[in-house]
C-alpha cells in the first residue's frame, strides 16, 4: 500500500495575482476531506501527565500541518482541555488489550478512520498474564482490519518503563508486535512503528518519562515525531504549502465525531480559535459529511465572531480557503420570535481590508488572499449587520462557516 487515502481536491477558482485582502471563489465544490486519523490505545494515547492532556496529538497535528497535510483526529473521546488542535481520540486510561477489543465495533465504523495509530499493551505487562498479550494483540489487529477494511494500521511497539521487571516483559512483547505487523495477510495494511527505541527510560529517572510508564512532555514530543515520520511516508503528497492554523475543520469537544449530539446550538470551545459569538454545529446537522464541524456566526449586536492566530512569515503570501452557507436553521421557537437569517459576513486578516461574503443556500468555497507583514497574523470571521433588535425582528444566526484552510503560498 503505497499511499492512502486519496484527497478530494477543492474546485474553488481564483483569477489574477495575489493581492492584499482580495476575495475570490464563491463556487460550488466537492468538500475537502481531511485524512482521518484515529489515535487508539490506553492512557499513553490519552496523554496522561502531559500539558493540557494532549499527549502527542497536538504536536503531531502541528507536524502534519507544517508538512502541508490536511488531517484531523477522530474517535469517541474528546479532550475538553485541548490547547490547540483537534480534541478527538479513542483511548481509555488503564485499559488492557482484551478490554479495548470489545469497544472497537462501536468506535471504529462510526469514526471512519483512514489511519489508526495503535499503541496498546502497557497495562498487560504488569503481571504473569503478560505472556498472553501477543495472542490478544493478534485478535485486536485482525478485528481492526475487519471493521475498517480500507484503513491502514500503524502498529507501534510500546514505550519503555523505568521498572526492570516490567521492561523485560515489554522487550519480549515488542518482538511479537513487529512479527504480528509483518505476518502474511497483514502486509500492506499493517505497518510496524518502532516507538520503543525513540524514548529513553532509566530506573534513576532523568529520562523521557514522568513516572514508571508515562512520558513527560519531552517523551510525548518524541512520540509525535515518530508518528509524523510514519504517516508522512505513506500519505499522499500535500496539495499545497504549510497549513498555518491549528484547527482548520473547527473540531470541538462539545461535539464528538463518533457520537454526535442531537443539537449543536451552544457556544463552544474550538481549540486554536477564540470564540466571540459562534455556535457549534455538528457536520451532519450542517449538511456536511467530510469530518468537519461548522460554526454559526451570531448575527446580533455584541458578537464579533471567531478568530484564530496564523503562524505567518512576513512577505510570504497566504491563501485562506473556507466554505460558507446561509443558516437555514435560523428560525426556532426557542429564540422568542420570528427570525430573519443574516447572509453576509466578513473575513479579515490583520492590517488588510475586510472582505464581505454573501452566503447562498448551498455550500460554496471562497478564497481570501493576503501578504502578512508579521510573524503572526490574526484572521477573523465577523458577522454582517442585520436589523436592529429594536425593530422587533431577531436577526438570528449568521451564515455557517467551516473548513478554514490557511496555507502559505510558494515564495
Amino acid at each position: 500500500m503505497a499511499s492512502r487515502p486519496a484527497h478530494r481536491h477543492s474546485t474553488a477558482r481564483h483569477s489574477g495575482a495575489v493581492a492584499d485582502g482580495t476575495l475570490g471563489g464563491g463556487v460550488t465544490d466537492i468538500p475537502p476531506r481531511p485524512v482521518r486519523i484515529m489515535p487508539l490505545g490506553d492512557s499513553i494515547t490519552v496523554g496522561l501527565n502531559s500539558t493540557g492532556v494532549a499527549g502527542y496529538r497536538d504536536e503531531l497535528l502541528g507536524h502534519l500541518h507544517r508538512l502541508g497535510h490536511d488531517a484531523c483526529f477522530v474517535g469517541p473521546c474528546v479532550n475538553a482541555f485541548q490547547p490547540q488542535g483537534d480534541p478527538d481520540y479513542a483511548a481509555v486510561c488503564g485499559i488492557t488489550i482484551e478490554a479495548l477489543t470489545p469497544l472497537l465495533p462501536q468506535w471504529v465504523p462510526a469514526a471512519r478512520p483512514d489511519w489508526l495509530l495503535v499503541h496498546i499493551g502497557t497495562n498487560n505487562m504488569y503481571g504473569p498474564g503478560h505472556t498472553a498479550a501477543p495472542g490478544l494483540l493478534r485478535t485486536f489487529v485482525d478485528t481492526l482490519l475487519r471493521l475498517a477494511p480500507s484503513a491502514g494500521v500503524l502498529l507501534a511497539s510500546i514505550i519503555p518503563s523505568r521498572l526492570p521487571e516490567w521492561q523485560a516483559h515489554i522487550d519480549d512483547y515488542n518482538r511479537h508486535v513487529r512479527e504480528i505487523a509483518e505476518e502474511p495477510g497483514r502486509r500492506g495494511r499493517v505497518f510496524f512503528v518502532d516507538m520503543a527505541s525513540a524514548l529513553h527510560a532509566s530506573p534513576r529517572g532523568r529520562d523521557d518519562l514522568s513516572d514508571l510508564v508515562h512520558p513527560g512532555d519531552q517523551g510525548y514530543a518524541k512520540m509525535a515525531a515518530v508518528w509524523r515520520d510514519a504517516l508522512h511516508a505513506r500519505l499522499p503528497a500535500p496539495e499545497g504549502g504549510p497549513i498555518l492554523n491549528p484547527n482548520p475543520h473547527l473540531q470541538t469537544p462539545w461535539l464528538s465525531e463518533a457520537v454526535p449530539r442531537a443539537r449543536g446550538n451552544a457556544p463552544a470551545h474550538f481549540p486554536g480559535w477564540t470564540n466571540h459569538g459562534a455556535h457549534a454545529c455538528h457536520g451532519r446537522l450542517a449538511g456536511l459529511d467530510n469530518g468537519s464541524h461548522a460554526v454559526g456566526l451570531c448575527a446580533d449586536a455584541g458578537f464579533p465572531g471567531l478568530a484564530t492566530r496564523l503562524a505567518t512569515t512576513p512577505g510570504r503570501p497566504v491563501r485562506v480557503t473556507f466554505r460558507a452557507r446561509a443558516a437555514t436553521r435560523a428560525v426556532g421557537p426557542d429564540h422568542g420570535g420570528p427570525a430573519q437569517p443574516e447572509r453576509t459576513f466578513g473575513v479579515q486578516a490583520d492590517g488588510h481590508p475586510r472582505a464581505t461574503v454573501t452566503a447562498t443556500d448551498e455550500w460554496r468555497t471562497w478564497t481570501y488572499d493576503f501578504t502578512p507583514t508579521g510573524a503572526g497574523t490574526d484572521l477573523r470571521f465577523t458577522p454582517g449587520t442585520g436589523p436592529s433588535p429594536a425593530s422587533g425582528t431577531w436577526t438570528g444566526r449568521g451564515p455557517l462557516v467551516t473548513d478554514v484552510l490557511a496555507r502559505a503560498r510558494a515564495c
